[in-house]
């Protein structure tokens, strides 16, 4: 990418962006990965310095590349102002709400998955940016050329229509508290609820502790936090997934859960059974067991 320059916003200073109009690319940092849903893009990949990234989103600030890419989309914990912020917190699952009760154009996420958003921003996203003073071309350019997955307007490339067509619907999703999301809710509470993480007490040995999740394929994501909290606690984590009377049992050893205090799994659906893929940091050495 030819005279675009990299600015991570981990380790550089807001300055460093010019207070002037530009092109910027978002890119996922080296092992990062966008949320998972139930169809997969494919991600463009770019070069830059001999590094080779990949490009998700391309954007135009017509006065300010430091106003537009850092306060608006890494950290203005305000979905209504940024059409990336929204499509990623959309892949997350984010419930959405209004920006002002007097406003039901603008919608933004909860407070705090505003703040959750921004920091997985920050620490997954990198960016390059040009300076320009007419972008709009070079944007259409860009579009047309690398087709990331989360430019919506303007992209006509047939690779990745159904996976825009899906974000495009989650974006789209009813405001908590409206008719249309009570609506909504009421269409997938028809059965007896039952809750979607049990977290059972450490057993008698004090080994291992045991997570069950419900898979529900009607909550708009596919991806399925499990909450363990202190691993210090105990030996082995046993994760329980369970789906139309089957489950699978995966298991873990906490030395490998030290960093963090929860692990995540997408779900797929898969005729009346199930597949489960674990998020890539834990993905080698969870194991699926049969008891």
């Amino acid at each position: 990418m030819t005279n675009f320059k990299l600015f991570d916003p981990m380790t550089m200073d807001s300055s460093m962006l010019p207070n002037v109009a530009g092109n910027y690319v978002f890119l996922l940092r080296k092992g990062s990965q966008l949320p998972k849903i139930d169809i997969e893009p494919k991600i463009p990949e770019v070069t830059l310095d001999g590094n080779t990234y990949q490009a998700i989103y391309t954007g135009i600030a017509s006065e300010s590349l430091r106003q537009r890419v850092y306060h608006y989309h890494f950290v203005g914990n305000d979905a209504s102002s940024s059409t990336l912020r929204k499509s990623i917190g959309s892949l997350f699952g984010y419930d959405l709400i209004l920006r002002k009760e007097s406003d039901t154009k603008h919608k933004r996420f909860q407070p705090a998955d505003e703040e959750k958003l921004t920091k997985w921003m920050m620490s997954n996203l990198l960016l390059v940016f040009v300076e320009n003073a007419d972008p709009e071309p070079l944007e259409e350019k860009l579009i047309a050329e690398l087709n990331p997955p989360l430019n919506l307007d303007k992209n006509h490339n047939m690779v990745n229509k159904e996976f825009r067509a899906l974000l495009s619907k989650l974006r789209r999703r009813p405001v908590i508290g409206s008719a249309e999301h009570f609506t909504s809710s009421m269409k997938t509470t028809t059965r007896k609820a039952t809750p979607t993480q049990s977290c059972y007490p450490i057993n008698a040995d004090g080994k291992i502790k045991i997570i069950q999740r419900n898979v529900n394929f009607n909550r708009g994501t596919n991806n399925f936090r499990c909450r363990f909290n202190d691993s210090s606690t105990f030996e082995f984590l046993r994760v329980e997934c369970s789906y139309n009377g089957k489950t699978k049992v995966y298991e873990i050893e906490s030395k490998y859960l030290t960093d963090r205090d929860s692990i995540t799994f997408y779900a797929y659906q898969n005729s009346e059974s199930f597949t489960i893929e674990w998020q890539k940091a834990v993905a080698d050495y969870i194991k699926e067991i049969k008891l």
